[in-house]
């Protein structure tokens, strides 16, 4: 298990060092020192590169071969083209199309190898769901939640994974050793019997003393902590990139104004939640529940992540002064993200200052909406003061002197 920490993490530790040196100001592709580097909100990497590659963004699409080493990050993550050397990539969704002639390391929600892909090297896939449909000449690691295997490889294959299943093509040249809740049938198309190791994999495990200690994979919890990080980093990502003065100035309300933003927050969280017992009580508006859960959760998330923006953005700017690049951002979110992450392991104080941080978030958009409220109302009062209501008509007063003239009557 250790082990898959240590690669986990090393792949992690690489793939950052990738944004860092991807990520620009503006939407570019740099080639500088032989390597390639592209980066921006959809990032299509068309050109060939004849060492190695970087691309980064929202959307990250690597479409020219590379010479060397290929690193990809992003929300959306597509390789389509071959990589003469190992291929890194993380996201929320990542694909792999292209050939790798090296190792293949990769850490997402959604991982897919599709069927016009091939591994000459190892691949070592982290993920909540693994699709395999390409070769693989060397050995497969995998830690996941769903994996379906539809594939030769030739090396040895491990996999800590809750559901595995094996496709009509799938055949494991080595050794097969599986960590699952229960054991699988695999059939002697994909491996004999006697080169299958199988550990069972349980959430609490009993020891031979009195008490019982719970016990959780190391790889889950890797897995998920990558999958979750590159998932926040990606989103921060695209907000910096599409919003970035609405981000900036939500930002800085909340830093400027920390107390007034956790009761803004507490008054818009109880608004949402309290809408649900609300719609119970007038039955008509009971379709409506799903709408507020939902609204619930997307607007926990976004405030989360704002908040953590803020304070790790402030806490790394007064400790030392940094350009603020998206770079420098990012690095401080994931910084921030996981401090948070570490504070869930304290008792009662963890929990709270996870609390706080959401009420800071929720306060600082409510208070940012309630401004363009207010920003909208007046501009549409300017407008009407400044646009004169019609005049009507100048009524035609008779003289009695000199009345109008008449047309002659028939």
């Amino acid at each position: 298990m250790s082990g898959i920490t240590r690669i986990l993490a090393t792949v992690f530790t690489v793939l950052v060092l990738a944004c860092t040196a991807a990520m620009a100001d503006d939407d570019k592709i740099m080639v500088f020192g032989g390597d390639t580097y592209a980066s921006g909100t959809t990032t299509v990497l068309n050109q060939d590169s004849p060492r190695n590659a970087f691309v980064a963004g929202a959307t990250a699409r690597l479409d020219g071969s590379v010479g060397r080493d290929a690193l990809l990050a992003g929300a959306r993550v597509r390789s389509n083209a071959s990589v003469n050397g190992d291929l890194y990539a993380a996201g929320f969704s990542v694909k792999i199309d292209g050939t790798v002639a090296g190792d293949l390391s990769a850490a997402g929600a959604d991982i897919e190898i599709g069927p016009g892909a091939a591994v000459s090297g190892n691949a070592r896939l982290a993920g909540g769901s693994v699709e395999i449909n390409a070769p693989i000449a060397g050995s497969l690691l995998v830690g996941t939640g769903d994996l379906t295997l539809n594939a030769a490889v030739s090396g040895d294959v491990r996999i800590m994974g809750d559901d595995i299943a094996f496709g009509p093509d799938a055949t494991v040249g080595g050794t097969l050793t599986y960590y699952a809740p229960d054991e699988v049938t695999i059939p002697t198309s994909v491996i004999a019997a006697d080169k299958v190791t199988y550990h069972k994999l349980t959430p609490h495990a009993a020891v031979e003393q009195e008490d019982e200690t719970e016990v959780v994979s190391d790889t889950t919890v890797v897995a998920s902590f990558i999958s979750m990080l590159v998932f926040m980093l990606a989103l921060a990502a695209v907000f910096l990139l599409l919003a970035p003065q609405r981000t900036e100035t939500a930002r800085a309300r909340l830093i400027a104004r920390p107390f007034a933003s956790l009761g803004y927050g507490f008054v818009a969280l109880s608004t949402l939640i309290g809408a649900v017992p609300v719609a119970l009580m007038t039955i008509i508006a009971i379709p409506l529940i799903p709408f507020v859960v939902l609204a619930t959760v997307v607007g926990w998330t976004f405030a989360y992540l704002l908040a953590v923006y803020a304070l790790s953005w402030w806490v790394v700017t007064s400790i030392r002064p940094l350009s603020p690049s998206l770079v420098n951002r990012l690095l401080a979110i994931a910084g921030g993200l996981v401090l948070m992450s570490l504070l869930h392991y304290l008792p009662f104080f963890g929990w709270i200052a996870n609390i706080v941080v959401v009420l800071l978030g929720f306060g600082a958009m409510a208070a940012l909406c309630g401004h363009s409220m207010l920003a909208r109302r007046e501009r549409r009062n300017a407008e009407v003061i400044e646009t004169p209501p019609p005049q009507p008509p100048e009524a035609v007063t008779s003289d009695p002197v000199n009345p109008p003239d008449e047309p002659p009557r028939a």
